[in-house]
């Protein structure tokens, strides 16, 4: 079973190679055939050949190499596809090109087909040796080169008549053509006939079109008349523009944040487009606030996101607003202001130099402290002490510049005997840094003449005792 699995796969995997390593072509020809001779205004069809789905590009030029018309880039089935059209100018030599890429992979074939269109230098209208068709001037015009999907573009067709005073020029309902391609197929939108006398300018059609969804890119547009008299061809194009839309969202920022640390927000940037597009993210700080970058640009697909991270460092404390704006191809996306408190790092430590002696009641003794700044800034501390039967003296504000330590004594006076537990904290601008805790003991003191007086007592008793034993 292992062995047939593996000689499917391989089976597989070879004919995937055969097939993508299969030589792609193309062609392009018109019937009867190419290297004839067409008359002006002849309407002919033509055959389209590519082997595998691609995008082609059909232009017409002359013998000089400049390019009477153009049918754009259109994307084609693999297989045969048939096209008619009418032969117009100039007179003499045509050569119609094709640019074939095939989707898959890239590959690209180029061919032509060369063909002559007769008559001379001049067309003449039938019946009508007088009036020749190439002193009609057919042009076409879009009201705007530019478009989003769901724009209408205004097409409109001018013809000026040149001829001489006989010779008027009719051009008849469902003879004037739009090949739209991509944007909307073929329209026949002339509904009646117009006559442009001689010497005339008029515009015979103002057709209006809405352009559907569609890729960006540059759509060629083939306006065209043809009847048994003459043929004209002109062409416009359209760049489509996808809109771009997008928006910002803020994940994540420090509040509150020391002076000299390190900030960072955390944004999350989407693109809502229906293409790849470039987005700049724009942000503004005070002088107080250094930033690594005040400008983000990045490339975000269709549909996509991308996350970013906004670093900046405070250099002083304060409160401080950072604002954010979004912006894609000029056009605001959205803005946002953030409020950051940045503080001095407060540090401070308390240790215990000299604790205090045992002492009588009434008695001062002291404890030495020592306080420790580790931090970057001078810092004024606050030194408290709180016990039980004890009074403490004033203690005053301790000055400790960066990186230094200081001395202070403080005093303390019992009142009362037993053991005494004194408890000293450290604070600045309000807040804890350190705490520690002493105990000494106290005893009660006697007075000298009361100690006297009690050992004379002692001492009469004593002697009487001894003068009543001798006695006896």
């Amino acid at each position: 079973m292992k062995r047939i699995c593996v000689l499917a796969i391989v089976f597989l995997l070879a004919s995937s190679t055969m097939v993508t390593s299969q030589p792609f072509s193309a062609s392009i020809t018109i019937f009867p055939g190419c290297g004839l001779s067409y008359a002006y205004g002849q309407k002919i069809y033509g055959e389209l050949y590519v082997s595998d789905d691609a995008w082609v590009t059909r232009w017409v030029e002359d013998q000089y190499g400049a390019t009477w018309y153009h049918w754009g880039t259109r994307f084609y089935l693999a297989g045969s596809h048939t096209f008619y059209g009418y032969m117009g100018l100039p007179i003499g030599l045509h050569i119609m090109k094709i640019h074939a890429q095939r989707v898959s992979d890239g590959a690209i074939v180029t061919e032509q087909c060369e063909y002559t269109v007769c008559c001379g230098s001049s067309v003449w209208i039938p019946a009508r040796p007088s009036c020749n068709c190439e002193e009609v001037q057919f042009s076409a015009a879009v009201d705007k080169t530019r478009v989003t999907p769901g724009d209408y573009v205004t097409v409109t067709v001018t013809v000026t008549n040149n001829m001489v005073s006989e010779c008027k020029k009719r051009f008849d309902a469902g003879h004037l053509e739009i090949d739209w391609g991509i944007l909307g197929g073929d329209t026949s939108p002339l509904e009646e006939d117009v006559l442009v006398k001689p010497g005339e300018t008029k515009p015979v059609l103002e057709e209006t079109h809405l352009i559907p969804p569609v890729s960006e890119g540059d759509y060629s547009i083939v306006i065209s008349y043809s009847d048994a008299e003459c043929t004209w061809i002109d062409y416009a194009t359209l760049s489509v523009v996808l809109p771009t839309a997008g928006s910002f969202e803020i994940l994540s920022y420090p509040d509150v944040i020391n002076v000299d640390e390190k900030g960072r927000i955390k944004l999350l940037i989407r693109n809502q487009s229906q293409k790849e597009a470039q987005f700049t993210l724009t942000v503004d700080a005070p002088a107080e606030l250094s930033l690594s970058r005040s400008m983000y640009t990045t490339t975000i697909p269709q549909a996509g996101y991308i996350e970013i991270n906004v670093e900046f460092r405070p250099k002083e404390e304060g409160e401080y607003t950072i604002r954010l704006k979004l912006t894609s191809e000029g056009k605001d996306m959205g803005s946002a202001s953030l409020s950051v408190t940045v503080e001095k790092p407060l540090s401070g430590t308390l240790e215990i130099v000299s604790p205090p002696t045992s002492t009588d009641i009434n008695e001062s003794t002291s404890a030495v402290l020592q306080v420790t700044n580790s931090g970057q800034y001078d810092t004024a501390y606050q030194i408290s002490a709180a016990g039980t039967g004890v009074t403490i003296t004033a203690i005053p504000e301790l000055f400790v510049p960066a990186s230094q330590s200081r001395n202070v004594e403080i005093f303390i006076t019992p009142m009362e005997e037993g053991v005494h537990e004194v408890v000293f904290r450290l604070e600045t601008e309000g807040e804890l840094m350190d705490s520690k805790t002493v105990s000494f003991e106290t005893e009660m003191k006697f007075p000298l003449l009361l100690v006297g007086a009690v050992a004379a007592g002692i001492l009469v008793i004593a002697i009487a005792g001894y003068l009543l034993l001798r006695r006896h």
